[in-house]
């Protein structure tokens, strides 16, 4: 008996061992698995087929975007020479744009923990391109499922985890759900973050001017109709 339970252990080592060897990045599978909610894609395209807004909405511009939208809306003074507001008189229609210098060292990658080095060895192993802006390490987060998982590396298992760990502090809860669009358009990209909570709706578009690497846009958005927010989002003109 004992030396049946020997050989047993000993073909339990040889399995581990193997499992080690071969697919060293388990563990980190594991703890994806056991402590992400989200591990599915919450990143689309627009619709190819989003209805035009109405004839009768009006363009409001300032700090370089102009925007088509409700035509209810007045301007409102902000003490914020790099914000610029508009809403009705319920405040159920609102516009709220934020302009913001990106310095010289700015680096999208601070306060994430991944390295450079480590996040282009994670994508070159699993075939996809390294994000060199904000906009692209956005999409490529909110697009990651447990199909992009490296198990046969240890460092991009890692990798891996950490990029699903900030997808994840967007997890809102089941009865509020987070997508995130794809926003780019003449002369920019970027990209449109929507969340649905049971009080509210709201929407989110992040611009980065391809003309201008330091100007970063933030344009909040009230929600009535999401097929509405789309196509405003899709009139969104840079005038400077």
């Amino acid at each position: 008996m004992k030396k049946i339970l020997g050989i047993l252990f000993l073909l339990i080592v040889i399995a581990i061992g193997i499992c080690a060897y071969f697919f060293p990045g388990i563990p980190y599978r594991y703890k994806c698995t056991h402590e992400f909610k989200l591990l599915d894609s919450i990143y689309s395209e627009f619709p190819a087929d989003i209805a035009p807004l109405p004839a009768d909405y009006a363009d409001y511009s300032n700090l370089g975007i102009r925007i088509t939208a409700w035509n209810d809306m007045e301007a409102v003074r902000t003490e914020d020479k790099n914000e610029a507001l508009w809403e009705n008189e319920d405040k159920s229609h609102t516009i709220h744009v934020k302009t913001e210098t990106l310095g010289d060292n700015y680096d999208f990658l601070d306060r994430t923990g991944i390295t450079h080095e480590a996040l282009n060895s994670y994508c070159k192993k699993v075939g996809k391109t390294p994000p060199e802006t904000n906009h692209e390490f956005v999409r490529l987060i909110m697009s990651l499922t447990m199909e992009d998982f490296d198990i046969h590396d240890m460092k991009n298992a890692k990798t891996f985890y950490k990029l699903m760990s900030l997808k994840n502090e967007e997890f809102m809860g089941l009865n509020c759900p987070v997508r995130y669009y794809s926003g780019d358009g003449v002369g920019y990209k970027g990209y449109m973050k929507t969340v649905e909570m049971p009080s509210e709706k709201t929407a989110v578009i992040n611009i980065y001017p391809d003309k201008n690497n330091h100007r970063h846009y933030t344009i909040e958005l009230s929600v009535t109709d999401w097929n509405e927010i789309l196509a405003i989002s899709e009139s969104i003109k840079l005038t400077e």
